[in-house]
């Protein structure tokens, strides 16, 4: 891996939740803060349903972007985010960020979501493509993934 200039470190895959188990461990232990893209939003904006009914659709999704371009700009910390988010708003971090896309099997994927296997495999695809490391995984233990990634970034952290 070549040496890159990044402040924060993002990890995404197509299951939020072990991203963010993984993204939690690593923070830990590399002394960075840790954010979840889900919780921040949660707690930024607190009641989506509400403010969609009495805002709108379009002022709740500007609220989002808001909350998001404020998470890129943060400096040492690791943060997890959905596919969705992240997809959506990629432009935002790849300027000082690594992108570390956990590369999941898709049998776990499909037991643990309800994404289709036409959709599995174009996501993987735009995550291979917008990610600074892709680490294809075939144990799905949180501290194994951990040490793969630390292993790979060892040389520029």
């Amino acid at each position: 891996m070549t040496e890159v200039d990044f402040d924060k470190i993002v990890i995404v895959s197509l299951y939020e939740r072990f991203s963010t188990l993984v993204a939690k461990a690593i923070a830990k232990d590399v002394n960075m803060l840790f954010c979840s893209t889900r919780e921040l939003l949660a707690y930024e904006i607190m009641d989506r349903k509400l403010v969609e009914e009495r805002c709108s659709v379009d002022y709740l999704k500007k609220q989002e972007l808001r909350v998001i371009k404020n998470l890129a700009s943060y400096e040492n910390v690791c943060i997890s985010i959905s596919y969705e988010r992240f997809y959506e708003n990629a432009s935002l971090f790849q300027k000082n960020s690594l992108i570390v896309f956990i590369d999941l099997p898709k049998t776990y994927i499909k037991q643990k979501s309800k994404i289709s296997y036409i959709r599995f495999n174009e996501r993987r695809e735009n995550l291979i493509k917008t990610s600074t490391l892709s680490l294809k995984v075939r144990k799905v233990e949180v501290e194994s993934v951990k040490i793969k990634i630390l292993k790979q970034l060892g040389g520029i952290l």
